[in-house]
């Protein structure tokens, strides 16, 4: 049985109209900040996990002024110690700091030496599926080039 706020699109169609016509005719989807995904005020944040190139990535989506944020957080990996290789080191370095004035994304090496970046995006309203995967689709692509080459030095 379809909740009472969905329209039974196969039972509303005129003779006339296509299927997928009407379903182009179904509306937007429901915003996903209401109801009991982000909680009843709408503030507690969405996330999702995924993995491009053996990376982990992480993305969360909060409000802090009312406007939906994505933030993406990914992890490369330790940066090499010197010894296990001083040019891998070096050029490992240089890529992050080329990505940290080139991509408009935060990269860093932690103390604990492992390389992040950090990303953000402001998401339009609606809040939808699709309006997250396109703000993480969008940071990476800043990221990808650098990314890239991190990962190839990193075999190197």
């Amino acid at each position: 049985m379809l909740p009472a706020d969905m329209p039974a699109i196969a039972g509303n169609k005129p003779k006339d109209q296509s299927l997928i016509a009407a379903l182009g005719a179904v509306g937007l989807p429901r915003e996903l900040d209401r109801g009991e995904l982000l909680g009843r005020d709408g503030s507690d944040p969405v996330a999702f996990r995924f993995v491009l190139r053996e990376v982990p990535f992480c993305c969360t989506v909060e409000r802090p002024e009312g406007q939906p944020v994505l933030t993406l957080t990914g992890d490369l990996g330790a940066l090499p110690y010197t010894a296990e290789g001083t040019e891998r080191r070096r050029a490992m370095q240089a890529v992050v700091a080329a990505a940290r004035e080139r991509s408009g994304l935060d990269w860093q090496v932690t103390p604990q030496r492992q390389i992040q970046v950090r990303g953000g995006i402001s998401l339009p309203s609606p809040l939808t599926p699709v309006a997250m995967i396109l703000g993480a689709v969008t940071l990476l692509l800043r990221a990808l080039p650098f990314l890239e080459q991190l990962l190839q030095t990193q075999e190197a």
